[in-house]
């Protein structure tokens, strides 16, 4: 009971001070998605 109370506690102290708070997972999908279509710019760049 004790190791679960302390770590909700750190969760929640890691949400308060994490300078990303609130991206969700669909952030790291449109990061994956533009480095995708930077990497075809770079291979195309008369398409671009």
């Amino acid at each position: 009971m004790r190791t679960i109370w302390i770590s909700r506690l750190a969760e929640n102290l890691r949400r308060l001070y994490d300078p990303r708070n609130g991206v969700a997972d669909c952030d790291i999908d449109a990061r994956r998605v533009s480095s995708e279509l930077d990497a075809i710019r770079a291979r195309f760049p008369d398409h671009a």
